[in-house]
């Protein structure tokens, strides 16, 4: 091992949250798409619905959540920029199984099943290879909850999130309730809001109006794998 491989930085922890900031790759296919908007806070897709191409989010974040038979519904990730929607139940040949949700005005382009099998994967390589990147995250993501639901405190887990969120996004800001953290995390709302006040007590977070600001990403790393 080169002193170079030795000390390079590690991938940020998995987070549900899918966002990929390059996407150059896709501006030589946006012609095979069609543009299509979807309002903040509206329904794109329900349980039960065709699926009939994939969607690449170009602007904006949506939110994917399952619901019990009861009624009871966990959100199960957010997606940004860059994620692609549906790519599962289209080569599964499944309808839709989740709630699809805008959280905020989004912008993506929509690529039928005909373009994607007959022109995406031939002739762009890459895109494929983007396809099951997407993929494979969301394999991460369900697989790294189990995981850390089973091996990590909430303290722990509630931390993980936060400093992977941050560098995931490149952004200290995080725009979300502990509500949804809690879901996200299949944690109670009051664990969630009893941890985050101790973050604030140490000085590692504050809260702006309806944000989390974390104000020292490097303690907050620290506390991932402490006895907290």
């Amino acid at each position: 091992m080169t002193k170079a491989e030795g000390t390079a930085t590690p991938p940020p922890p998995i987070v549900p949250w899918m966002e990929f900031q390059n996407q150059e790759m896709w501006e030589k296919a946006l012609h095979l798409g069609r543009k299509v908007l979807w309002k903040g806070k509206t329904c794109i897709q329900r349980p039960g619905d065709d699926v009939t191409g994939i969607f690449l989010i170009r602007e904006g974040v949506i939110k994917v959540s399952a619901t019990s038979a009861e009624g009871v519904q966990r959100t199960l990730w957010f997606m940004g920029p860059g994620s692609i929607l549906g790519e599962a139940a289209l080569f599964a040949g499944q309808r839709n199984t989740h709630h699809i949700d805008a959280v905020e005005d989004c912008v993506a382009y929509e690529f039928s099943r005909s373009n994607v099998v007959d022109r995406l994967l031939v002739d762009h390589p890459d895109l494929g290879e983007a396809l099951l990147t997407n993929l494979a995250t969301k394999s991460y993501i369900m697989s790294t909850q189990v995981e850390e639901s089973t091996f990590l405190s909430a303290h722990r887990r509630i931390c993980r999130f936060l400093y992977g969120l941050c560098l995931s996004r490149n952004s200290p800001q995080i725009s979300l309730s502990h509500s949804v953290i809690a879901e996200l995390l299949g944690l109670h709302r009051v664990t969630v809001s009893n941890a985050i006040g101790d973050l604030k007590r140490r000085g590692l977070l504050e809260e702006r109006g309806h944000d989390l600001v974390v104000a020292d990403i490097g303690a907050i790393a620290s506390l991932i794998n402490s006895d907290i």
